[in-house]
């Protein structure tokens, strides 16, 4: 067991110290020189793997908090903050990474500023960012209660955040539908340079659609892997029930789809 989590540690921190050789080149010789975009092709695998990819696997978060808080299906309740976890560092991972897809990542403030009612990406950006916010404050309540937090303002901060749970939820379930789908939606503008197999007038819903399922999935690869590597207890029924309710989103996509 040591063994082979010595060796995925290794690896991790191999990847580390490449993203620091690439991250060197690309912030002084621009982006081009690690990615060879340009304007005719700005969007590359990169794109796809951190914003497409990354937002959709971290959709575990308020796909849980949804189930727990909302349906009330309480045994599922120990995925809810490994979930949060996730999403929460999914959409930071996407914000960092934001800094080495955009040309001029000093201007990744200006949607704050300079409002663009009429662009998806702006709507995108506003909803990541929203999101972001919520979920650290529905991950605060993890730290807070950490003997170190043992103080009457901290107790007082924690017992706030637990009495807007609720809200917080409902909040992450409306933002993360919105830039989902809306991220679908950016390629309603490419018909005709993305393969007839996806595209879809309504692949906005289907990439909602299957946001929900990943975000389930990778539920149940966390806790596996965490069963294998860090020894933890492994819910094979519960994990079982998330893995068929996300066979049966996948199904009513391919039905949708057709």
């Amino acid at each position: 067991m040591r063994d082979r989590l010595t060796i995925v540690k290794t690896v991790l921190w191999t990847l580390v110290g490449v993203l620091a050789a690439v991250t060197f080149v690309r912030f002084t010789r621009g982006l081009g020189a690690v990615t060879h975009l340009s304007d005719a092709a700005p969007w590359g695998l990169w794109i796809g793997f951190d914003v497409m990819a990354g937002v959709a696997l971290a959709a575990g978060g308020f796909v849980l908090a949804g189930t727990v808080y909302i349906f009330g299906l309480e045994r599922y309740r120990p995925f809810v903050r490994p979930a949060i976890l996730t999403a929460f560092l999914g959409y930071l991972a996407v914000a960092v990474g934001l800094l080495y897809d955009l040309g001029l990542p000093w201007h990744i403030w200006h949607p704050v500023i300079y409002w663009q009612y009429h662009s998806v990406l702006f709507e995108v950006a506003t909803c990541v960012m929203t999101y972001l916010a919520v979920l650290t404050l529905e991950f605060a309540p993890v730290v807070l209660e950490h003997p170190w937090f043992a103080r009457p303002l901290f107790r007082k901060i924690l017992g706030g955040l637990k009495r807007i749970t609720i809200g917080l939820v409902i909040a992450g379930i409306v933002l993360s539908t919105l830039h989902q789908s809306s991220l679908g939606s950016l390629f309603l503008i490419t018909p005709y340079r993305l393969h007839p197999l996806w595209y879809s007038p309504i692949i906005y819903l289907l990439f909602f659609v299957s946001a929900v399922a990943l975000g389930l999935m990778m539920v149940v690869l966390e806790s596996v892997l965490a069963a294998v590597f860090l020894r933890h207890e492994l819910h094979v029924k519960l994990l079982s029930g998330l893995g068929k309710a996300a066979a049966v989103v996948l199904e009513e996509e391919v039905v949708v789809g057709k």
